[in-house]
């Protein structure tokens, strides 16, 4: 997937690691999905506003605490890890420690923002404790991480997915209300850290050394930055659209991207095993160049296929499967179901650039954007309601891949269009199939899963006839890289 056929051994690695992860995310898409069901009978759409609201503010939290350290500590290949790990662990630690005390005090006036109860101070507290456990985790990633050892770090996913799931569903069963997600994050968080210390059987190390996070901290700083101002950008969503159209809108838009999002999970596999395996050619461009197109490839192939049957199935599959409950999230799933295609694409120009070692771009990309999202939502949710958000989140997504496509191509020679080519053409193709299905005959829920698979059964016709026989063998090939190991 990401080196020549020169470089056998990185590429099976390379391939092997992104079959395992995709396999554990096949098991989570699945328990995501049917958990996610058993949710939106269960919940209703303000207790899902109120959790991403909630979710929001810790999520601040641990990015601030991360500090880019381990991602820093990934891509410098040179560095000594022992002794960085642990300053990098330390300050983690520390900072993570300060800041879940600072969202405890603070946690009463997230109760007084409007449309938000104070039934959400105490549950805000106990999600403080997820700032504690992420940075606990973050070594044991680190060290699995730069070998390319996915194994372990799969099992804890699927333990932190299947747990969370299990818990939520039982505690809503029981009529916990928002306590059900509460309870879910905690005990899912507990059972990912508790396999990821038995696989590397790291324990805490608390030695503080400056001189040894002196190296990483430019490309971290710039990294969390980025992450940051992400994060910071949605933000619009828990502040203004709440303020401005209800809790209920941030729950339809947070439930709608959480399923439209579904088919990312394949651009989050490949970034896993992107950045390090990118990282070991970033001194040879043109070896650089052939990876990252081929793994351009590789995930559209996946991506393009899974998003566009979504944008075109999104009324049905939201009215037979979810309920009529959430079928004003409709527009808002098919806006996000776009974002995927185009910012996913984009995504893997950005792991490229972090490859690089240009987090100094991405930075740059993710402020504009951060700016550009609040000034378009404040524009387009008082004249279109909460679809608003998703509107802009395309626009952006469209800016946003062009300039990550241009930098990357100033810096290696990368040639995009071949690379998306049959996806893309094979997609545009299977959609079109389901559209005219599901305007023709689907009424139910067999029927759907009929014309679902149809449609699936064309792309692969679509892609075979597009791509030919060179790009057959391509696949073949990888395939035979991947047994070989």
């Amino acid at each position: 997937m990401t080196t020549s056929s020169s470089s056998p051994g990185l590429r099976g690695r390379t391939l092997r690691s992104f079959l395992l992860l995709g396999a554990q995310k096949v098991v989570s898409v699945v328990v995501t999905a049917a958990g996610g069901i058993a949710l939106a009978r269960l919940l209703t759409p303000e207790v899902f506003g109120l959790y991403a609201i909630l979710i929001f503010v810790i999520t601040l939290g641990v990015r601030f605490s991360e500090l880019g350290l381990g991602a820093a500590l990934i891509q410098r290949r040179d560095l000594d890890l022992a002794t960085g790990l642990s300053a990098a662990f330390t300050a983690t630690f520390a900072l993570a420690l300060v800041l879940g005390a600072a969202i405890m005090v603070a946690a009463p006036l997230v109760a007084r923002w409007p449309g938000v109860s104070s039934e959400v101070t105490a549950p805000v507290r106990w999600l403080a404790l997820l700032l504690v456990l992420s940075s606990l985790r973050m070594p044991a990633m680190v060290l699995l991480e730069r070998r390319l050892a996915y194994l372990p770090l799969t099992i804890a996913e699927t333990a932190d997915t299947v747990t969370f799931n299990v818990v939520a569903i039982a505690a809503a069963v029981a009529g916990a209300g928002l306590w059900s997600f509460v309870l879910g994050a905690l005990a899912a968080r507990a059972a990912n850290l508790a396999v990821l210390w038995t696989a590397t059987r790291w324990r805490p190390t608390l030695r503080w050394n400056r001189g040894a996070l002196a190296p990483v901290l430019k490309f971290g700083v710039l990294f969390q930055g980025s992450v940051l101002i992400g994060v910071a950008g949605d933000a619009v969503v828990p502040i203004f659209v709440t303020a401005w159209s209800g809790v209920a809108a941030v729950g339809y838009l947070n439930w709608a991207a959480t399923l439209a999002f579904l088919p990312l999970q394949v651009v989050s596999i490949a970034g896993r095993v992107l950045f390090p395996a990118l990282s070991s050619l970033q001194a040879e461009p043109a070896r650089f160049a052939e990876a990252t197109q081929r793994a351009l490839n590789r995930v559209t192939t996946i991506l393009y296929p899974a998003a566009s049957l979504l944008f075109a199935g999104a009324d049905p599959v939201v009215r037979l499967v979810f309920g009529e409950a959430w079928l004003p999230a409709v527009p808002a799933v098919r806006c996000f179901c776009l974002s995927a295609i185009i910012g996913g694409t984009s995504t893997i120009f950005v792991h490229a650039l972090y490859s690089l070692g240009r987090a100094d771009i991405v930075f740059r990309l993710n402020l504009a954007s951060a700016v550009l999202l609040w000034a378009i939502t404040l524009v387009l949710v008082p004249w279109l309601g909460f679809v608003g958000f998703a509107v802009a989140s395309v626009s952006l997504a469209c800016a946003g891949v062009s300039y990550t496509a241009l930098s990357v191509r100033r810096l290696a020679p990368v040639r995009v269009l071949p690379a998306v080519r049959v996806p893309l053409a094979a997609s545009l193709g299977s959609a079109a199939v389901l559209t005219a299905l599901v305007g023709l005959w689907v009424h139910d829920l067999p029927s759907l899963l009929i014309a679902v698979g149809v449609s699936a059964g064309a792309y692969v016709v679509f892609a075979g006839f597009i791509g030919g026989a060179a790009w057959r063998v391509e696949f073949m090939a990888d395939w035979r890289t991947v047994l070989q190991g």
